[in-house]
């Protein structure tokens, strides 16, 4: 089974384009930014640059917790490797979709490419998002109504920032006739045109979608029933661990401030943060690109001095998408890379050799795991 070839564009687009974006924001910034701004950039103090690295970067840690959590209530036996790898995948797809979107399909991608059956790998990808919107439901409200931030209008910031996208009659009709010209041209290519087809049989949408979606519904419905029973306790553990994963990324910036000379008040930046990051779903382009620096400045521009706001904004989104994204895909090539160093993968390659030939042949066995799940679980698995 070959792995997820969305992934593998993903792979090349943080690789290629994102350098290029970071590249434009830099260009960008010397033109707009003073030389004051460059100045404090360039002396924040070392300790709280890495510090804000270190929020940025550690989450993975955590997000790797929570998937091996489930690993183990529902006998996966996905190793440490394979979980990293689920990991660093949803994040590396997330660069190549709008970020309402997100890597979660990537991560369902490669569960089941690691043989988790579609339906559980979905509710765990599902799983994965309650813990996240439960936690971060009670935390930010909280958060907010204990230390509201001083002179931060949550409204006029929406306002402004729905202003920045387009909304006239014009860029309307733009729109629809772009799409209704993307359509045409579609249909006029033979290959594209018999896929339209498809999409229009009742019975293709029976055998390729309605069928699948049952399967996966029933298997979600036995996922939730089995952690019914036994893994409301792991469920509250992983929302606290969602919450310090989380509370880390919302505090990047936090801890970019201090090294700038400022003061910050910690809740209050890292509601700021999450609302910032819950702005960004609203942003079409991938990984919301030229939207997030919009939101940043908008958020912060009565809070930091309007000489820094731009570097500050560019350092901000360097750190906590553009750096991440870089290191999370280097991390998959790595992890996808064959090792033939030592006689155990040696081993491994002659044995996965054979077994492709015996099912290239007919010839192959049926598998039996050494290890089978217990009754509860095999419902799901």
């Amino acid at each position: 089974m070959k792995r997820p070839e969305a992934l593998k564009h993903a792979i090349r687009l943080v690789l290629f384009v994102i350098p290029l974006a970071v590249l434009g924001n830099v260009i960008f910034t010397l033109f707009t930014t003073s030389d004051s701004g460059f100045s404090a950039i360039i002396n924040l103090h070392p300790g709280w640059l890495f510090g804000a690295i270190f929020l940025s970067l550690a989450p993975w840690v955590l997000a790797a917790m929570r998937v091996a959590v489930w690993n183990r209530f529902f006998n996966l036996q996905l190793n440490a490797k394979k979980i990293f790898e689920v990991v660093f995948a949803n994040d590396v797809a997330s660069a190549a979709t709008p970020t309402a979107i997100g890597g979660g399909y990537a991560k369902l991608g490669f569960l089941i490419f690691h043989g988790v059956k579609p339906g559980l790998a979905a509710s765990i990808m599902v799983i994965g998002s309650m813990e996240e919107y439960l936690v971060l439901a009670i935390i930010v409200p909280l958060c907010w109504y204990l230390y509201p931030p001083e002179n931060i209008g949550l409204f006029n910031i929406i306002g402004d920032f729905f202003s920045q996208m387009p909304s006239s009659p014009s860029h309307i009709f733009i729109i629809v006739a772009a799409t209704a010209l993307t359509v045409l041209t579609l249909y006029a290519i033979p290959i594209t045109r018999k896929w339209l087809i498809k999409l229009g049989s009742p019975a293709w949408w029976q055998r390729r979608i309605l069928t699948p979606l049952r399967k996966l519904v029933s298997d979600f419905s036995q996922a939730m029933v089995v952690i019914s029973k036994g893994g409301k306790r792991l469920f509250a553990l992983n929302m606290i661990l969602a919450g310090v994963q989380w509370g880390m990324r919302y505090s990047v910036f936090t801890a970019m401030a201090y090294g700038l000379g400022l003061s910050p008040h910690p809740v209050q930046f890292f509601v700021l943060q999450a609302v910032l990051f819950s702005m960004l779903n609203l942003v079409p382009t991938p990984g919301a690109i030229g939207g997030a620096e919009v939101g940043f400045a908008l958020i912060f521009k009565n809070i930091i001095p309007p000489d820094i706001l731009i570097v500050a904004a560019g350092a901000w989104r360097f750190i906590t998408t553009y750096l991440q994204l870089i290191v999370a895909a280097l991390m998959m090539a790595y992890l996808e890379k064959p090792r033939f160093g030592c006689k155990k993968d040696k081993k491994e390659l002659q044995v996965k050799v054979i077994r492709d030939e015996e099912l290239s042949n007919g010839t192959a066995q049926p598998y039996t795991p050494v290890k089978a799940a217990s009754p509860e679980k095999q419902l799901v698995k």
